[in-house]
């Protein structure tokens, strides 16, 4: 809101304007007081005009008189950081100038880390990847020391994440990979260090208030997440498995797949599509699920749903490929389609 104030015009007046004639800025509407003459023949914008700066052209907006005095309602509400320009032309008379400055900015809130993916309290030992997502835009580069993973005797992890820094468009939402040579068994990694986590034992990540937003400010505040551990998953995605609603034709109900396990947050937003339907998907609660809403009802006949083949579970296992699996000594395991579909009919 913009306060209320008057700023005085400089007036010069050599053929007896009243002195008291002035320009004020009140809640947003430019007002001349003082002024008891009738509107011209031209309208008040012929004496009367608002704009960003000498010589530029006026604002859009309205003209009433209000009170008494002659009033200019913008089009637009003024914006912060801007400097406004207005005159008025007495006939006759010298011009009456008074520059006015827009509302302050208003305040940028401190970031804050709004969720973290995967939802489940419980993750697979082989967990590959966490999101984290923030509220506005964070700041890149030597974040990594803002980040730590202590087990529930408050030990910290040892490099528990490969240091490779990877954000979203925007800079929002932060992936943060597992290394995964202490994933896949018998690779070195593994062997010499074990790995990250420990089926049975519980974790916390922390993060630092210090971990700093695009503006360079800290956090609101610090951030905690504990999470249990369960069993290794090592099988490949079988869409067998996974369970298809039944929306009737007529209805625009959402069609809800059902899957036997949490699957990735950012792929499950991605990677399904109906052809020729239009609509909106969303992943349900605790990524076991997928809804798509139809913008229009369904009618009678065969769907398809196509699913990109590079969808993963928690622990980066695809569709008829486990994640553990060496593709280079195992040729048969490649996976060469790029997508699969699933058929389901509305009766």
């Amino acid at each position: 809101m913009i306060a209320r104030f008057a700023l005085a015009a400089l007036l010069l007046s050599p053929r007896g304007v009243a002195a008291s004639v002035s320009i004020q800025l009140d809640h947003g509407a430019f007002r001349v007081t003082g002024w008891t003459a009738p509107e011209p023949v031209g309208g008040w914008a012929s004496i009367f005009a608002v704009s960003t700066g000498p010589g530029l052209p006026p604002l859009f907006g309205t003209y009433s008189m209000e009170g008494g005095s002659v009033t200019f309602h913008p089009r637009y509400a003024l914006a912060p950081g801007i400097t406004y320009y207005a005159v008025f032309h007495p006939p006759e008379s010298a011009p009456i100038e008074a520059t006015f400055h827009g509302p302050e900015p208003a305040a940028a809130r401190e970031a804050r880390i709004t969720a973290i993916y995967p939802s489940s309290p419980v993750l697979p030992a082989n967990q590959l990847k966490m999101y984290i997502v923030f509220s506005g835009p964070m700041q890149g580069g030597d974040f990594w020391p803002s980040i730590h993973l202590f087990d529930q005797d408050g030990k910290p992890a040892y490099l528990p994440f490969v240091g490779q820094e990877l954000w979203n468009r925007d800079y929002t939402r932060l992936t943060l990979i597992f290394d995964p040579g202490r994933i896949k068994r018998g690779v070195k990694p593994n062997v010499d260090l074990g790995p990250v986590l420990v089926e049975g034992k519980r974790y916390t990540l922390i993060i630092d208030r210090e971990f700093k937003d695009v503006n360079g400010r800290p956090m609101a505040e610090p951030f905690r997440h504990e999470f249990a551990v369960g069993a290794d998953e090592r099988r490949a995605l079988d869409t067998g498995l996974w369970k298809l609603s039944q929306p009737k034709a007529g209805t625009r109900d959402p069609l809800v797949i059902r899957f036997d396990r949490p699957l990735d947050y950012a792929l499950l937003s991605d990677v399904f599509q109906i052809p020729g339907v239009s609509g909106s998907a969303t992943p349900g609660a605790g990524e076991i699920e997928w809804r798509f809403q139809p913008m229009q009802p369904w009618t009678a006949g065969e769907y398809q749903v196509v699913v990109d083949m590079a969808l993963e579970d928690l622990a980066g296992n695809r569709i008829g490929r486990p994640f553990d699996v060496d593709t280079m000594t195992n040729p048969a395991e490649r996976i060469n389609k790029q997508s699969t579909s699933l058929t389901f009919r509305i009766p």
